[in-house]
């Protein structure tokens, strides 16, 4: 599973609602976090393009990346991590680790940048 993006059930804020939600989603799966979790990256449109990270949002463009059934110009959040449990996956679109190795190297060197130095700066 790990390097599959799959279609998850995820909770999100509602600004309208002013509460929380869920809608389903795709993520890119980075790790087993346990027995019942997998830890993964949000895949997303990101419309407003005011809230892009320059360094951690890489673009995946469902014509250059067609194995992996993206319908639309798409960001993998390499900042933006988040724990699932595998019940809520609900449907593999496609495997990035396999078909496209290159990306998914370059998405994995950015979450580990992330990680290495969010854990600098809580020192």
């Amino acid at each position: 599973m790990i390097g599959v993006i799959v279609l998850a059930n995820a909770p999100f804020f509602d600004a309208k609602l002013n509460a929380l939600s869920f809608k389903i989603r795709p993520f890119l799966v980075v790790g087993e976090s346990d027995a019942g979790d997998y830890t993964m990256l949000p895949v997303s449109r990101i419309t407003n393009k005011r809230n892009l990270d320059p360094n951690y949002d890489i673009e995946i463009n469902p014509q250059t990346y067609p194995l992996l059934k993206l319908k639309a110009l798409s960001y993998i959040r390499a900042h933006k991590a988040t724990v699932v449990h595998k019940s809520a996956i609900d449907y593999k679109l496609g495997n990035m680790k396999f078909n496209y190795p290159d990306l998914y190297l370059e998405v994995i060197e950015k979450f580990e940048e992330y990680c290495k130095n969010l854990i600098l700066n809580a020192i």
